[in-house]
């Protein structure tokens, strides 16, 4: 008899947790994932933005390196359309720490190197919403669509540096062994969670400071 009073709460209660799935974890990667084919069908048709189909000479919709809205401390990936800022020497085993860096933008691991210096540049970030803050918006969803050679910038004191894709690779979460090789020059590491809404695994990709 309980049981039977207790499903009709039980069935709400689930239907309460699927919505809040569907609104804070799929909604987020599929809006990103829509917005980034739209925009990269319009650049197959040869028109540099939607709005270039009205507008000749619209400013491109690939954010230009040194176009960035976050030139004291930021990061730029032109394939994916992506100007974020990056927080600074951030403690990735304080999650008080790290959390609010999240809500900002993008992390940098303290205790790895910053730009301009030889090593590796650890940043962070999600691949979906686990919160309700904007910022958490699926930042690092379209980190797979990075390929070798494609470009990064990151802004640090309003100076801004280059960066190559050379690999990428998908880890177990306890597998941090990548910050303790030595790497030859400056190198940075991208790392989010994967697949996107689950911590199951980590994806990570490396790239190294341009020569130019």
């Amino acid at each position: 008899m309980k049981i039977r009073q207790l499903f009709p709460a039980l069935v709400l209660v689930g239907f309460i947790a699927f919505l809040a799935w569907l609104f804070l974890v799929v909604l987020p990667v599929v809006f990103v994932e829509a917005k980034y084919q739209f925009k990269t069908f319009f650049s197959s048709l040869g028109f540099s933005s939607p709005s270039a189909l009205f507008r000749p000479n619209f400013e491109n919709f690939t954010i230009v390196g040194n176009a960035s809205k976050n030139k004291d401390y930021g990061i730029i990936i032109p394939k994916l359309g992506l100007d974020e800022r990056v927080v600074f020497n951030v403690d990735p085993n304080d999650t008080q720490q790290y959390t609010a860096a999240l809500k900002k933008g993008i992390a940098h691991a303290s205790s790895t190197s910053y730009p301009d210096s030889n090593g590796l540049g650890y940043y962070f970030a999600h691949s979906s919403s686990p919160g309700l803050q904007v910022q958490y918006n699926a930042v690092f969803y379209l980190l797979n669509k990075l390929e070798a050679g494609d470009e990064i910038y990151i802004w640090h004191e309003e100076k801004r540096y280059r960066y190559l894709v050379e690999s990428k690779q998908i880890n177990q979460p306890s597998d941090v062994s990548f910050l303790y090789e030595n790497y030859d020059g400056e190198m940075i590491v991208l790392q989010t969670c994967w697949p996107p809404g689950t911590t199951k695994e980590r994806l990570l990709v490396f790239a190294r400071r341009a020569k130019k």
